[in-house]
């Protein structure tokens, strides 16, 4: 896939003056703020572009259920642990208020903006025309290198693209090429997926069950797997058909009230009860997925194995990651938790790649492209 890039846009505006919109996905947890550090070197290099006068710095984070949550605006961790990141300092920027739009318009020099949550915007998650507008009328260019977000048709990843001139970061370029590479491999392949719902890898499990050897479950998503009470977005039919793809556990760290102060139980899985959670995988399935993890040329990890922030459900997730260190095979890990769960538990130096994206990683696996970069393909 070969995108438009950093190198391409200094190329079209080296005598030309620019405000340059760049999505990134800053989308931090709360222990680990490696998003951030992945978009420092495109952020510095358009800073270095002397083309650039405006810099405005644009991210979601998590999934606020109105227009403003404090615990979830980008002010308050986000734009100091740049600031010391940069050395430099940043305005931030409420894309719902007008003031703030036109005293960017307004402002000369070379300045740095980041915007409050994108998320927290009427029209971003809908992809609205009224919010691509307003973007479209400080900015000149836009540049994507929220790569992690990618996959979703929004008016900051996708209807943007659609109105100026785009271009892909360094982040974005660096995940498609490693991607691609993936994706011609015919390697023996493992695939490991955790995390809470089922719901939420449905699409992942449908579209790479033809180009994944073996599937390993883990994460509270084992339960439906054991019930086989499966939720509507979740195609039964190819769980049925490929059924001796999936590794399901056989035994796992159950409790009854969902705390980390609860007492943990290990119990055979034909002893759970939906009453209870499952916190993480036992010993006896630690031990089995370790022997596949051993055997698999290539492993592609997303999703921790149980609550790996308590003492009662990291060991599954410990002991994932010791076998991919101890182990020939090429490794890839995706998404948020996965990346916080290495830099607690591991080192990123065992893993081929380590993506900013979890289910964009996985779609892009899949698919070969996404919404969000179609619009970055150069046509030859």
């Amino acid at each position: 896939m070969n995108l438009f890039n950093l190198d391409d846009l200094k190329d079209d505006y080296e005598n030309i003056d620019i405000n340059v919109f760049l999505r990134c996905d800053l989308n931090i947890t709360e222990n680990d703020y490696t998003r951030i550090d992945l978009s420092i070197p495109t952020i510095l290099e358009l800073l270095e572009f002397n083309s650039v006068k405006k810099l405005i710095i644009c991210t979601h984070l998590g999934r606020p259920k109105s227009n403003f949550d404090s615990k979830l605006s980008t002010k308050n961790i986000i734009k100091p642990y740049l600031e010391k990141k940069l050395k430099k300092s940043i305005i931030q920027l409420n894309l719902n208020d007008d003031n703030d739009i036109n005293k960017l318009m307004n402002n000369s020099g070379k300045l740095i903006y980041l915007t409050e949550n994108i998320r927290f915007s009427n029209g971003e998650t809908n992809n609205s025309a009224e919010l691509v507008d307003k973007i479209k009328s400080f900015s000149d260019v836009y540049v994507n290198d929220a790569f992690g977000a990618s996959h979703r048709k929004h008016a900051s990843v996708y209807g943007i693209s659609n109105e100026i001139k785009s271009y892909s970061g360094r982040l974005l370029e660096k995940e498609t090429e490693v991607v691609d590479s993936l994706g011609s491999s015919k390697s023996n392949t493992t695939l490991i997926l955790g995390g809470a719902k089922i719901e939420d890898k449905a699409g992942i499990l449908s579209n790479l069950v033809d180009k994944a050897q073996r599937i390993l479950i883990g994460g509270g998503m084992v339960s439906g797997f054991i019930t086989k009470d499966f939720p509507k977005a979740f195609n039964k039919k190819i769980y049925e058909e490929n059924v001796g793809k999936f590794f399901v556990p056989s035994d796992v760290v159950k409790i009854e009230e969902f705390s980390s102060k609860s007492k943990a139980e290990i119990v055979n899985v034909e002893l759970f009860n939906k009453g209870s959670f499952i916190i993480d995988i036992g010993p006896k399935t630690i031990n089995k997925y370790s022997e596949i993890i051993k055997d698999s040329e290539t492993v592609i990890w997303n999703g921790s194995m149980g609550v790996f922030e308590w003492e009662t459900g990291c060991l599954g997730t410990i002991e994932l990651i010791k076998s991919i260190e101890n182990s020939k095979c090429k490794a890839y890990a995706g998404g948020g938790s996965t990346i916080e769960a290495i830099n607690s538990f591991g080192t990123k130096d065992s893993f081929e790649h380590i993506s900013s994206g979890g289910g964009a990683f996985l779609e892009l696996l899949e698919s070969g492209s996404l919404v969000g970069i179609d619009n970055l393909i150069k046509n030859e």
